[in-house]
């Protein structure tokens, strides 16, 4: 598919348009300008713009993700929205907002949070209320360095 605006029923292989809509249906590989998906999903998406309702996707690379009531597993962004949401791993130039939402990895230069889990959270600014953060910047370092030295005693001990 390649012209102005198309909209998915049911499922598509590869799609390269300036606007997509997918209703129930999914997609292999989006690359357009606009993407908005309804009840759908996408394994990958290369957009400026990528709205995501009841739904979800692998991976998208974006401008601007919003994602309501799905899961993305990857994302990286300028700015990230998820609402009722869950993503592993998320990472934004600019602006990561949460808002009853769960996510495994969540970077980005302001990270605003409500009612929410994260696993681990990499951020100069970070507002929350209501939030659970598994591990913090001090907590990663000091996992990494004990699972480092874990890792070198067991090969010291193995070269004996």
């Amino acid at each position: 598919m390649s012209d102005a605006s198309d909209e998915i029923r049911g499922d598509a292989g590869d799609v390269s348009t300036h606007s997509l809509t997918i209703r129930q249906g999914g997609a292999r590989s989006v690359t357009a300008h606009e993407v908005s998906v309804r009840q759908g999903g996408i394994g990958r998406v290369d957009a400026h713009d990528v709205e995501i309702t009841q739904g979800g996707v692998a991976m998208a690379t974006t401008g601007t993700l919003e994602v309501t009531a799905g899961g993305a597993w990857g994302v990286l962004a300028d700015r990230a929205t998820l609402q009722q949401s869950v993503a592993q791993v998320v990472a934004a130039r600019d602006r990561v907002e949460m808002d009853q939402a769960a996510a495994g990895i969540v970077a980005g230069a302001s990270v605003h949070v409500r009612d929410s889990v994260i696993g681990l959270v990499l951020s100069p600014r970070f507002e929350g209320h209501n939030v659970r953060v598994l591990v913090g910047p001090r907590g990663a370092f000091a996992l990494g360095a004990g699972v480092a030295l874990g890792l070198g005693l067991i090969g010291l001990w193995r070269r004996r």
